[in-house]
């Protein structure tokens, strides 16, 4: 699971380093085009960013019910 976490936070650096430039030029004076290339890239790594969200949630939930699940029966 660390290696999701670690994967997941370097698919953010490329992310925000693709971001900050789009918004800035969206939000000059000089509004210009925002290249497709940057907006397809951008969805990607949202999408790989999802991904690894989704099983970091779903592995911390799987591993806390296998733990639940023991305790009960050690109480009975």
């Amino acid at each position: 699971m660390e290696k999701l976490i670690i994967l997941r936070m370097f698919f953010c650096f490329p992310l925000f380093g693709l971001i900050l430039p789009d918004a800035g030029v969206l939000l000059s004076n000089n509004a210009g085009r925002v290249p497709v290339s940057h907006m397809i890239i951008e969805l990607v790594l949202i999408v790989c960013i999802s991904f690894c969200t989704a099983a970091i949630f779903y592995n911390k939930r799987r591993n806390q019910s296998a733990s639940d699940g023991t305790n009960e029966a050690s109480f009975s």
